[in-house]
């Protein structure tokens, strides 16, 4: 190797303008690649939480009691596939491939090969997401696209769409309007068509509240553009989420002041109406 004197070197260096890059650029560089997958494993947990509850949320999941016309003319397997949130999983393959690329590019992150960070980072998602999941993130997320993003609702085939066959006698939606006086309720499906619903001899499963901003299931009949006619109404909750009713006390038995003896119950006619 030839000798290179240093008055060379520093002519090379003022020739071509080089200046030593300060050490804070390096620090700035790492952290925003670190920041970079961690907030992929984040939003790769959301998608991952989503997915589940989009999945899961289907009636022919949680709750098939009533539901069988919705197979009618279709096939269980069929409709499964179709229930896929593929949109999420490719959502959550691009957020894994930048976390992967991100971790990469940090100070040691060339050591570890390709599956180990692929599959920590799925690993990182996934308990994250239990967490998220236990919070109804997931629930959250999806509502907030299928009420405020236009367009949302047809990249996913969720319940909302099963949900929304009036002519099969099915209407779900969400309340923007309720009058108990006029029982007359106005239900937005998640195509944004607004619906007034008489529910006036519909008879409400337990534990369900008509209120503006619930969402609710409804069976009936569909007896206009934009009216339709409730016979059920339930609400749009996942089964598993149900809590048992909780057993009534028992009533202490009344003991007559004059036998001591317990009392016989009312009869009918003198229970209290």
């Amino acid at each position: 190797m030839p000798n290179i004197s240093s008055d060379k070197i520093i002519d090379e260096i003022e020739k071509r303008k080089v200046v030593p890059i300060p050490r804070w650029h390096f620090i700035l560089k790492r952290s925003v690649f670190w920041a970079l997958a961690l907030i992929s494993v984040i939003t790769g947990a959301i998608s991952m939480a989503t997915a589940i509850y989009v999945f899961f949320d289907n009636d022919y999941i949680v709750d098939r009691a009533g539901i069988e016309q919705l197979f009618e003319q279709r096939p269980l397997d069929e409709v499964i596939v179709q229930s896929i949130p593929y949109v999420w999983l490719f959502a959550l393959l691009l957020f894994i491939v930048v976390a992967y690329y991100g971790f990469r590019h940090t100070r040691k992150g060339y050591r570890y090969p390709m599956v180990r960070v692929i599959g920590g980072s799925l690993l990182l998602s996934a308990l994250l997401c239990g967490i998220l999941d236990a919070f109804d993130i997931g629930k959250h997320v999806h509502r907030y696209l299928i009420d405020n993003v236009k367009g949302y609702g047809s990249l996913v085939y969720s319940n909302d769409a099963l949900w929304a066959q009036q002519e099969k006698g099915l209407l779900g939606g969400k309340v923007v309007h309720y009058s108990s006086r006029d029982s007359v309720a106005v239900i937005r499906d998640y195509r944004h068509h607004f619906w007034t619903v008489d529910i006036s001899s519909a008879r409400a499963h337990p534990g369900t509240t008509i209120a503006v901003g619930k969402y609710l299931k409804i069976t009936g009949i569909k007896t206009g553009q934009s009216t339709f006619k409730a016979l059920t109404i339930r609400p749009w909750v996942k089964k598993s989420h149900h809590r048992h009713p909780k057993a009534p006390e028992p009533t202490p038995v009344k003991k007559s002041p004059v036998t001591g003896k317990p009392a016989s119950p009312p009869s009918p006619a003198q229970q209290p109406k």
